[in-house]
């Protein structure tokens, strides 16, 4: 079904979406893995809610009273994904699966630069900056770490396991319904994320 190799390895596989992220963990060797673990990890905080969406706190605020806000929000997202992430990683490697690679899956690359309407500007800055918040985090781990769009995710996925995009989706259901639910939209992507990575993409 996929390529030639055969160790055993683990790897992390996040689905990043503005505020929130799931993370799937799989092993085993690359033609044969298993989700071992799934987390869901918040990546703002909680007690401040405009750090959720911090690019929309500052649309109808003066430019320079907006670059304040969206600057200490933004500062919040990073600190508070450090963290998620580095609790993360801490515990599986005190779990002894210890991930060797990792790969994020978000719903666009498109730099928020070309777009001109300020709310989907606002939209797309949010997600590049949870899915660069997210990368950092993995960095300061010391872990090689991939980037993905959603759209051309299956694609890559199966050239790098030299299989065919359905034999996938077939192998992602089935490792849901081995590991348990929720196994949605989210988990099956995170999982193939972490399977790309398995593979040393």
């Amino acid at each position: 079904m996929v390529g030639p190799r055969t160790a055993e390895g683990v790897a992390l596989g996040f689905r990043v979406k503005t505020g929130h992220a799931v993370a799937v963990v799989l092993s085993g060797p690359v033609k044969a893995p298993r989700v071992r673990a799934r987390r869901a990890l918040v990546l703002y905080d909680e007690a401040v809610p405009d750090s959720f969406q911090p690019y929309h706190a500052g649309l109808d605020l003066p430019p320079k009273r907006a670059e304040v806000i969206v600057r200490r929000l933004s500062e919040i997202v990073r600190k508070m994904s450090l963290a998620a992430v580095h609790e993360l990683v801490d515990e599986l490697r005190r779990s002894d699966l210890a991930p060797g690679r990792a790969c994020i899956v978000v719903g666009s690359l498109v730099d928020p630069g070309t777009i001109k309407n300020a709310h989907m500007h606002a939209h797309a800055a949010e997600g590049r900056l949870f899915m660069a918040a997210v990368a950092a985090g993995l960095e300061r781990c010391d872990l090689p770490v991939a980037v993905h769009a959603e759209n051309d995710l299956h694609g890559s996925a199966a050239k790098a396991l030299r299989t065919m995009e359905g034999a996938l989706d077939r192998a992602i259901v089935a490792m849901g319904k081995a590991f348990g639910k929720p196994w949605r939209l989210e988990e099956k992507a995170a999982a193939l994320a972490a399977w790309l990575a398995l593979s040393g993409r």
